[in-house]
């Protein structure tokens, strides 16, 4: 900090002990360091205020960004759609349809329904039979 090395320090405190003299250097040592220490303490408490007055939380807890716990988390969720949403997104297939459109209208994603599982609702849908087709061949 302000590019004070030990030596440095240890040169200006030889300095102040021969300008101030052995009689008065203890005063003074005892004065700054007082002065420190309530420095400390102002800057803790206007920290502590003001994380308070902006709602952050006083304790954080660090173990959430453990990158250990990050990759455990990521792994265990599921990596497929909720069933609510496939169940949504199955109705709205049409027989015969080849790509299912997914995602929002500015980042739209285009899924084969081909290279779903077999098991998949989705890939079911599009599998069935249209009943208009089969109206006007039987």
């Amino acid at each position: 900090m302000f590019g004070l090395t030990f030596e440095k320090l240890f040169l200006v405190a030889i300095i102040a002990g021969v300008v101030l003299g052995p009689q008065r250097l203890p005063d003074y040592a005892h004065q700054l360091a007082r002065t420190v220490r309530a420095l400390r303490d102002f800057v803790e408490s206007t920290r502590g205020t003001a994380e308070h007055e902006m709602g952050i939380p006083t304790s954080l807890d660090l173990r959430q960004y453990d990158p250990r716990r990050i990759v455990r988390d990521a792994l265990n969720e599921p990596t497929t759609p909720a069933t609510d949403e496939m169940a949504d997104e199955a109705r709205r297939v049409r027989p015969g349809q080849k790509y299912l459109t997914t995602g929002s209208a500015a980042h739209p994603r285009r899924i084969l329904l081909e290279s779903l599982p077999d098991d998949d609702p989705r890939r079911i849908a599009a599998a069935r039979p249209d009943p208009e087709v089969d109206r006007a061949i039987g």
